[in-house]
């Protein structure tokens, strides 16, 4: 009874993870798109000289997802930025050693 059907893989197989490129291409697109669906739902439902057409709850949701776009996208650019360093830094270390420098 264990044995699976031909062309089906079995269930226990584990999916494959993002690479970090991906992840830091979702942050640093993905966060300025949210800041501004934050940006506009927040002035969208500001009360402005003293009219009651807004909502207190959503102008402070869109405040929220406004700040929380833009730390995404900071996170993300900052990310990127460490990753390329550390590439960098690998890259010379390997060829420092390819051409037979000590590396310590």
């Amino acid at each position: 009874m264990t044995e699976t059907a031909p062309g089906m893989t079995p269930p226990h197989e584990t999916p494959k993870r993002a690479s970090h490129a991906r992840i830091i291409l979702m942050l640093a697109l993905g966060g300025p798109v949210l800041a501004v669906g934050g940006c506009a739902l927040f002035l969208a439902n500001l009360n402005l000289e003293g009219s009651h057409h807004g909502s207190d709850g959503l102008s402070a949701a869109g405040g929220i997802l406004f700040v929380a776009g833009c730390l995404a996208f900071a996170v993300g650019v900052l990310w990127a930025i460490a990753n390329a360093i550390l590439r960098r830094s690998e890259k010379a270390a390997a060829a420092k050693q390819a051409a037979g420098g000590i590396v310590p």
